[in-house]
């Protein structure tokens, strides 16, 4: 039996960390994200770091051995016309720590953050990532689109994305 991970706020101190687990999920999981490893190695741990003072970003970490395990993200919109809604990104749980709850405490995490200080939450799912959309839809996110040939993987291959909505007022 797993333990109960630990989550919380990844502040710009956790830039290395958070940066390798984001280039660990687009390496393992190729058809589960629009960015490839190439796109997260040449942005330095400032830029970095400067995300994470930015964003509102949650990491998962191994009560056993403080690993960090998972990571997911929220950024604002801060354009007048948009400033109802937050994006949410980059959501990975290692594959060992899956059924863990720790993606339901991440979760949790952006959802309680997000809740009285936006009226939406969008994101983008690669639509043959069919555990993801599920998760999502458990959330009470729903689908009102799709993005046809979204992204194309180094092999030909095209990857669609299910654009998705949690309206926090409906």
């Amino acid at each position: 039996m797993r333990t109960q991970a630990i989550c919380r706020r990844l502040t710009g101190s956790d830039a290395e960390l958070f940066q390798a687990l984001r280039l660990e999920s687009f390496t393992l999981e190729p058809r589960a994200f629009r960015f490839a490893p190439e796109d997260e190695a040449h942005i330095s741990l400032d830029a970095v770091a400067a995300r994470l003072q930015r964003d509102f970003v949650i990491g998962a970490f191994s009560a056993e051995d403080s690993r960090m395990i998972g990571v997911g993200g929220l950024a604002w919109s801060d354009g007048v016309k948009t400033r109802h809604k937050a994006l949410l990104y980059g959501m990975y749980v290692k594959s060992a720590e899956r059924g863990s709850g720790a993606a339901d405490a991440i979760m949790k995490g952006m959802i309680d953050e997000a809740r009285g200080s936006v009226e939406i939450v969008t994101l983008t799912v690669v639509s043959t990532n069919f555990r993801a959309l599920r998760f999502y839809e458990r959330w009470g996110f729903r689908a009102y689109g799709v993005e046809e040939r979204s992204a194309k993987n180094g092999d030909g291959d095209y990857l669609d994305e299910t654009l998705m909505a949690l309206r926090f007022n409906a």
